[in-house]
């Protein structure tokens, strides 16, 4: 059974994102954007699988996680080299969610 959209719960995908054997690795930052992007993909469906030229670039995951451009950058880095969210051609994806 589904919930209604009204009320979902932020946090859904917690325990199976901090059962990854990733997570452990994983510097603070870019453990808290990877729980906030997550629950933004339920939403923002471009996160999951973004049309052409539709990706989320680093000015829109700082939009959408209210954080700081540069700060973004460093977590996505260790996002991506632990293959939790990749390149797309114009921005990123979410890969484990």
């Amino acid at each position: 059974m589904t919930r209604s959209a009204s009320r979902r719960r932020y946090g859904i995908h917690a325990r199976a994102i901090m059962a990854d054997p990733r997570w452990s690795v994983l510097p603070l930052a870019a453990r808290g954007m990877w729980l906030h992007l997550a629950d933004i993909a339920d939403v923002v469906t471009e996160l999951r699988a973004p049309a052409r030229g539709q990706a989320l670039t680093v000015p829109d995951l700082a939009r959408l996680l209210a954080a700081d451009p540069a700060e973004v950058i460093g977590a996505v880095s260790h996002l991506v080299n632990r293959d939790i969210i990749e390149p797309v051609a114009d921005g990123y994806r979410l890969k484990a969610y």
